[in-house]
């Protein structure tokens, strides 16, 4: 694909994207980065991102400053015309929208979480006014941008959006940086997660307990990662819980070395408990399991499920109990070609169909489709 803009979807008044730059350590951050990257290629967008601060916005808008730090900031403003139209891949807090509101044309904001509904689903106690804060901001980017794009449809019937402003998105991975590392010489269970009581991980704790009287050398890796205090003290409690199984490990996974340590694992697990925001999701780490060739093991949550059985990388389970999670993981561990064929294939639905050029070049058609009709 050419790096160079469409100037048929470039358009004259241009475009401005904003685009996660400092951090890139997990893979909502890279979700952030990446989502309108091509947009911004298509389009020859200008891209703010650093710091994502009202100034800088700005600046991309009105060209170079003139004079320099700590004095006053002066633009060069420009020649009279339409405002450029704006791109924000994350939910903007209020400076920044109000920024973005006077110098921006604001077409498209990514959602990929509703605050209140995460909240609720992974048990983890938040601030109800903190909550309300988030929610607050959410319906204002939805009221001041045209297009919303979701992780999936029924997010955005969950989370009560218009469906006449949303263009599905999906989740995406970064092949280039996730790689395949080598089978490990031992059966091995891994996930990559937050750490919150909502995540199903005291039933995958218990589902591997109950396979290892098929398979007595199958460990359980897991890399999980606090999200708040309140998750940090969950962590602490599940580490306590688990200090008797000697088969289970608890670790974190950069993300630059992520390939490498999922790699270590035979198979890769979501086991998300029933739960309405939970069949809606469709997170990040099912795509970096994928492009780490590795089968998934899914419980049935609807969105997730949907994946793993039309691309044919793993395999959901019968129901939600410990049992049977256990029968899923020991069916595959019984077929070592079988499981190598399916991590085989797992890398090239991931290279194929879910890096995030790929879908970032989806959305960047459905985005570019929506503003010229």
């Amino acid at each position: 694909m050419s790096a160079r803009p469409d100037a048929s979807a470039a358009g004259s008044r241009g475009w401005v994207v904003i685009r996660e730059g400092q951090h890139r350590r997990w893979g909502g951050e890279l979700r952030r980065h990446h989502i309108f990257g091509r947009l911004a290629e298509r389009t020859g967008a200008r891209i703010v991102e650093s710091g994502w601060y009202p100034t800088l916005l700005r600046r991309a808008v009105r060209g170079p400053i003139v004079g320099s730090l700590p004095g006053p900031l002066i633009y060069r403003l420009p020649s009279r015309g339409p405002k450029p139209r704006f791109a924000a891949s994350e939910k903007l807090r209020d400076r920044l929208l109000d920024a973005a509101i006077s110098v921006t044309d604001p077409a498209v904001v990514a959602i990929y979480d509703d605050p209140v509904a995460q909240a609720r689903a992974l048990g983890v106690r938040q601030d109800e006014a903190w909550l309300a804060q988030l929610a607050a901001r959410q319906r204002r980017n939805l009221t001041t941008f045209r297009w919303h794009v979701v992780p999936t449809a029924s997010f955005a019937e969950l989370a009560g959006l218009d469906p006449d402003r949303v263009i599905v998105g999906g989740n995406g991975t970064d092949v280039a940086r996730i790689r395949v590392g080598p089978w490990p010489e031992q059966p091995a269970v891994g996930i990559v997660s937050g750490a919150a009581p909502g995540r199903g991980l005291e039933l995958l704790v218990d589902a591997v307990g109950l396979a290892r009287t098929t398979v007595p050398d199958l460990t359980l890796r897991m890399w999980l990662v606090p999200t708040s205090e309140a998750s940090g003290e969950y962590l602490r409690d599940l580490r306590t819980s688990v200090e008797g199984r000697p088969w289970v490990e608890i670790g974190t996974a950069p993300y630059d070395q992520l390939g490498e340590i999922l790699g270590t694992a035979s198979m890769l697990c979501i086991p998300h408990p029933p739960n309405d925001y939970m069949d809606v999701a469709l997170p990040v780490k099912l795509f970096d399991s994928l492009a780490a060739g590795r089968p998934l093991v899914v419980t049935p949550r609807t969105e997730t499920a949907a994946v793993v059985s039309a691309m044919g990388v793993g395999a959901v389970s019968a129901g939600d109990r410990p049992e049977d999670l256990a029968t899923a993981i020991v069916d595959l561990l019984s077929d070592e070609g079988a499981l190598h064929s399916l991590g085989a294939h797992a890398r090239q639905v991931a290279e194929q169909s879910f890096d995030w050029r790929v879908v970032g070049d989806r959305i960047a058609s459905a985005v570019i489709a929506r503003e010229s009709g």
